[in-house]
């Protein structure tokens, strides 16, 4: 009796261990279930929600001859294309301008929208990388667009476009910088080996280097030496010219002035100079569309009455862009051109003197000269610049501007002018 007792015992406790053993997995697959279930119903809505936030699609952008033949050494194969009119751009893109070469990069929202996005206005014997331009997949994402370039060496000008559907963030690296704009924004890049050169022509434009950073404001510029953090911001150039942007309306600023060769001005088509937008930027706009074979003139005259004998360097800059002209070049004199530009001084021996400047997009007649002016691409917009008038080796040392004068010449015409500027430093 007190054996077969005693012989149950083991056989009771090896029966309840695998049932423990069973209740065990049941309560772990129960909770990783749960876990899953969890895992699922909050994880999925923000997964989705982070690529609606997040995804991304590129946006079109081109490269435009402005003059010369730039080069586009593709970035997949390694191929160079000369740039002839205009070509599209892929992530990754190496646009180079040699000595005679200038060039426009605009990003747009799609292949054939009218407005940029932001636009790149590369100078002579400049290097920059096209590193990407995205914007949000989804419309209800509240992600900027963003485009980043990496300007190696040269000067360029970038222009971020006011939007009002979505911002736009810019970045350009430099050797020795980052330099962050966003739309609106405007600002000219200058690189060498030992600095990059920063001038705030428009907005709020952020620096950064070695762990520092500055903010520039319009007409403020900063220099970042190799190595070193960006130099405190300085009072950049002065301006001589008054709403040069046309922020406000001609009057007060501008004088408008129409001129026609005819015996009987009142009998014959006067030209105009209003302001408008052209969506990018605010623009003088001179037009003349009447009777063919009549010299007329229609322009814009703003008095300056600045001494400039103590500044060391004199430059005109502006935007253009021809639209249309019925004469061809220049006309038959050189002195008809679509878009002009005169600056009238006093040199330093009391003289007076003045500069003029033409630009055209339509091919002269043979044989018709071309004197003091220049071709430029039509219906696009051309950052012009002129030489240094102080350091000019053949055109007297100024002491003081008296007037500057931007006009249209020759029989019909539609041309614009943007951000003039006389700057003087």
């Amino acid at each position: 009796m007190t054996e077969s007792v005693s012989s149950d015992k083991p056989l009771q406790t090896s029966l309840a261990n695998p049932y423990e053993g069973v209740g065990r997995q049941a309560w772990i697959l129960l909770w990783v279930a749960f876990g899953l279930f969890l895992f699922l119903i909050i994880g999925t809505p923000l997964a989705v929600r982070w690529s609606v936030e997040n995804a991304t699609v590129s946006r079109y952008t081109q490269v435009e001859a402005i003059r010369g033949t730039p080069l586009v050494l593709d970035a997949g194969v390694g191929d160079v294309t000369g740039v002839v009119n205009t070509l599209a751009l892929s992530e990754g893109d190496l646009m180079r301008t040699d000595e005679e070469a200038r060039a426009n990069i605009s990003v747009y929202a799609s292949g054939n929208a009218d407005l940029a996005l932001a636009s790149v206005q590369l100078r002579n014997n400049t290097d920059i990388v096209f590193e990407q331009a995205r914007a949000p997949r989804f419309r209800s994402s509240s992600q900027p667009d963003r485009i980043n370039l990496r300007l190696d060496q040269g000067r360029a000008r970038v222009i971020g476009n006011a939007r009002e559907d979505r911002p736009v963030e810019i970045t350009v690296k430099t050797p020795h910088a980052v330099i962050h704009l966003k739309d609106g924004d405007d600002v000219a890049i200058a690189v060498t080996n030992d600095a990059t050169e920063v001038s705030d022509r428009g907005g709020d434009v952020r620096i950064e280097a070695e762990g520092e950073q500055v903010v520039l404001s319009s007409g403020q510029r900063t220099a970042v030496a190799l190595g070193s953090p960006p130099a405190s911001p300085e009072a950049g150039p002065i301006n001589l010219v008054k709403n040069g942007d046309f922020g406000q309306p001609l009057e007060g600023t501008w004088t408008v002035e129409s001129v026609v060769d005819a015996g009987d001005p009142s009998a014959v088509t006067q030209g105009t100079a209003t302001v408008t937008n052209s969506g990018e930027r605010n623009a003088a706009y001179f037009v003349r569309q009447g009777e063919e074979g009549i010299h007329t003139e229609t322009g814009i005259t703003q008095t300056i009455d600045a001494d400039v004998l103590d500044f060391d360097s004199l430059i005109l800059r502006l935007d253009a862009r021809l639209l249309s002209q019925s004469l061809a070049g220049a006309g038959q004199q050189s002195s008809e051109f679509p878009l002009m530009a005169r600056i009238d001084f006093i040199d330093v021996n009391g003289n007076p003197q003045f500069w003029t400047w033409g630009l055209y997009a339509k091919d002269p007649v043979a044989n018709w000269p071309i004197r003091g002016g220049e071709k430029i691409p039509e219906a696009v917009w051309y950052d012009y610049e002129s030489p240094d008038f102080m350091q000019s080796p053949t055109f007297p040392r100024p002491q003081k501007v008296t007037s500057i004068r931007i006009y249209a010449s020759g029989h019909n015409y539609r041309s614009q002018a943007a951000n003039i500027g006389l700057i003087a430093q």
